[in-house]
């Protein structure tokens, strides 16, 4: 089955976020107290938390590590029973429902982010980053390729 064209910049832009993810996530985690070489400690004040090991798990599984899972799901199509029954609901295969779900996700962090913290290039990146995340999985020819 040939897979839509709009998919390949879906993918390109999962994989941005991924990479962003990670070089956030692992820094903070690396060095909790200052969160790492980005030393946001200046941050950490205006944070709910006492260090930045729960935001560097965040970003690294949920920013990092996720966006990943759902490339290969996107491109692959692995068949999956378990993580198919979780998703039946949707009427489209897993990852595609995930994939805005992953939107959602963004939308809340960054809101609450922005809320905290105020808005910064970072901020503005990753909202841009969702949009176009939503934009690709939502065409035509990529939501009906992942139709069940």
């Amino acid at each position: 089955m040939r897979r839509p064209s709009m998919l390949w910049p879906l993918v390109l832009v999962l994989l941005f976020l991924a990479l962003g993810g990670f070089s956030g996530g692992i820094p903070m985690l690396a060095d909790p107290a200052n969160g790492g070489y980005l030393q946001f400690a200046d941050l950490l004040p205006l944070l709910p938390v006492s260090n930045f090991i729960l935001p560097g798990l965040f970003l690294l599984l949920g920013m990092g590590l996720f966006p990943l899972i759902l490339t290969y799901a996107l491109i692959a199509r692995p068949d999956w029973p378990w993580v198919d029954k979780l998703f039946q609901w949707s009427k489209h295969y897993w990852a595609w429902t995930a994939t805005l779900m992953l939107v959602v996700i963004i939308a809340i962090w960054l809101a609450y982010e922005g809320w905290v913290l105020g808005w910064w290039p970072i901020t503005y990146a990753t909202a841009v980053i969702g949009f176009f995340i939503l934009l690709f999985a939502t065409m035509p020819g990529v939501r009906n390729f992942y139709t069940n």
